[in-house]
């Protein structure tokens, strides 16, 4: 008897433990992630899926396998049902110090679902686990190969599990926030059995010491309410007006390398990893893949490279001539004179051909050859390069290709453009696992950089890339990027720069240009200056005030939707330099000289009547908020 109340007393004991240890952990708790065949669970909020209570270090040190198998997730909407499941892995983690470090930081692609990127996350103990220990880290699920056109979107997610020497728990996620352009906003969460392998993995140096490389090489990041100590709050709260916290996966300003970010907010509390949060970067891939690479090549083999044809690197399989002559640099403007669809100069037409059945076809195409084949299939226009901005992403693809080209004439056929270009500037610069979508050859022989889109990037790469370009391509004494061609491509060369996209807003006109997008800025002290900036389907931006500040906002909020302020809040920051322009006027009479030599063609008669009109009513219906770019 005196054992069986002594064994009753151990276990109402026991039970007592685990009921106080469930109310300082309120969710997620031991008793839930080892539950067999759990069926549906909950969302909760993320700031479960850190520690809490009375915390302290791993009593077990995870390094091994762990394999998730693929499970349908549960979901919030069902509409979406072709990427319903969750893509599970097989990779290595190892504990080092503290932090849970995968083996494999690249996009993980699986065909007919979501790609998957793991990143580091946190090993630690709680006194209600019963000995064992815990551990968390984010991921993100991206568009999957299909779904290209859908603007390169990510869902970044979180997950748990406990673990011993030689076990470990259900593992559970959840995904509650996103950059889906296109309205895929949902959540995603459930929980499933996972496996664990033990074992030396035979790369643990190498994760470790990269590992220690990578958070050695970190950019500082502070909190927002440190500007707000110094700059105007009212001016601040204009940077993101109009978006809603839940609309924007990350926001924040770039001073001297220093990053000032907002929080990151879900529809489930703040995200807890913001920074190692993988972004879609849709379109801003454009300038930090294919400009940036740009930048690069001038610098690595001369500034002629924008001269190069690219003729003279792709077979252009197009039924007209219309390539003959167009240049790397051409295509960087988005001004080769190809594309199908507007055949007509004016009125401007910048988006023309982002539509139609070769714009599809690029899309859906699998491999370089085929993704080559549907751009080439583009009509030729009347005008010729360099003459009028027509924004054609297969087109950007078309300058990946030819540059990949480029390099293998240079350095052998086994060199991969994007693995150089990382090797030679990003991470100099500290990057380490920025990762960009590649298009198979399909034989087997290696691939191309999507660079039309399909970039993946934290706010750690932004504040680098940004850093350097500031810092007109040099880095720590080293010229990585062309200095001549930064400048240009960042409208500083101190003359009008760009061709004109057709919209004008309070401050002048709006011109792109080697990558880059422009809004005009008037400053305080009443010039001018071109402020260029990335820009993503969406809403997303990254601006790059002359000042050197730069501001960035990821957003699905909509095309209407960027910051326009940024200029002006950049200013708020630091003056401008008194070194502007006069104004920027790229479109005299609303139509640009180029729709003033066309119109050249019916009498100067009709075409003064036509421009003054043309004037007036623009100048009356002059807007004061830009249309986004792509």
């Amino acid at each position: 008897m005196v054992g069986i109340l002594a064994a009753s007393g151990l276990m109402v004991l026991l039970t007592s433990a685990r009921l106080e240890a469930d109310e300082v952990r309120g969710a997620l708790t031991a008793s839930e992630l080892t539950i067999p065949d759990v069926g549906a669970v909950e969302i909760v909020d993320y700031s479960w899926f850190l520690p809490v209570g009375d915390a302290g270090p791993p009593h077990h040190r995870l390094e091994g396998t762990l394999t998730v198998p693929r499970v349908e997730m549960q979901r919030s909407s069902y509409a979406y049902t072709t990427q319903r499941f969750f893509p599970g892995f097989s990779v290595g983690f190892v504990a080092v110090d503290g932090h849970l470090v995968p083996s494999d930081r690249s996009i993980i692609v699986n065909p007919d679902n979501w790609s998957l990127i793991l990143s580091p996350g946190r090993v630690w103990s709680e006194p209600g686990d019963n000995g064992r220990s815990r551990a968390s880290f984010p991921f993100t699920l991206g568009s999957p190969p299909d779904r290209q056109y859908g603007a390169g979107e990510t869902h970044n997610g979180v997950a748990t599990f406990l673990f011993d020497d030689s076990t470990v728990s259900a593992f559970r996620f959840q995904i509650t926030q996103e950059t889906a352009p296109d309205g895929n906003i949902y959540d995603m969460w459930g929980q499933v059995p996972m496996e664990y392998d033990p074992g030396v993995i035979d790369e643990t140096g190498d994760i470790a010491s990269g590992f220690a490389q990578e958070l050695a090489d970190q950019a500082p990041v502070t909190d927002w309410s440190d500007l707000e100590a110094t700059v105007d709050s009212d001016v601040l709260d204009s940077f993101t007006a109009g978006l809603e916290p839940e609309e924007i996966s990350a926001a924040g300003i770039v001073v001297d390398g220093v990053t000032y970010l907002q929080p990151s907010r879900t529809r489930s509390g703040d995200y807890p990893y913001p920074r190692y949060m993988q972004h879609g970067a849709a379109s801003v891939s454009k300038s930090i893949g294919a400009g940036v690479a740009m930048l690069w090549l001038a610098q690595k083999y001369g500034d002629d490279v924008f001269d190069l044809r690219i003729a003279d690197y792709l077979d252009v399989t197009a039924a007209h001539d219309g390539w003959a002559d167009v240049t790397f640099g051409d295509v960087l403007n988005m001004a080769t004179g190809v594309g199908d669809n507007s055949p007509d100069r004016m009125p401007y037409d910048i988006y023309a051909n982002e539509a139609g059945p070769n714009y599809r076809k690029f899309y859906l195409a699998e491999t370089v050859t085929g993704k080559l084949d549907a751009a080439f299939a583009a009509d030729n226009y009347s005008w010729g390069p360099n003459e009028i901005v027509r924004y054609t992403s297969s087109q950007t693809f078309v300058l990946a290709a030819a540059m990949d080209a480029l390099l293998k004439t240079k350095e052998g056929p086994d060199v991969d453009l994007w693995e150089r270009l990382s090797e030679e500037v990003f991470r100099p610069i500290g990057i380490h696992h920025m990762t960009m979508l590649a298009i198979s050859t399909g034989n087997g022989e290696g691939s191309v950089p999507y660079m039309a889109s399909g970039l993946r990037l934290s706010i750690d790469d932004i504040a680098k890339i940004t850093t350097l370009l500031q810092n007109g391509g040099a880095h720590t004494g080293e010229q990585l990027l062309h200095p001549a061609r930064n400048s240009d491509a960042l409208y500083r060369s101190g003359q009008l720069a760009g061709l004109p996209t057709g919209k004008t807003f309070a401050d002048g006109d709006q011109a792109y240009h080697a990558s880059f997008w422009s809004i005009a800025h008037q400053t305080e002290a009443g010039t001018y200056f071109q402020v260029p900036f990335m820009s993503g389907a969406g809403g997303i931006t990254i601006f790059l005030a002359p000042n050197g500040v730069t501001t960035f906002v990821f957003t699905d909020a909509g095309r209407d939707a960027y910051s326009l302020n940024s200029p002006a809040v950049a200013e708020a920051i630091r003056p401008y330099p008194t070194n502007g322009l006069a104004s920027v006027v790229l479109m005299p009479n609303g139509l640009g000289l180029n729709g003033l030599l066309a119109l050249a063609a019916i009498g100067f008669a009709i075409l003064t009547v036509a421009g003054l009109l043309t004037w007036r009513t623009h100048r009356q219906r002059r807007q004061h908020r830009p249309q986004p770019a792509r």
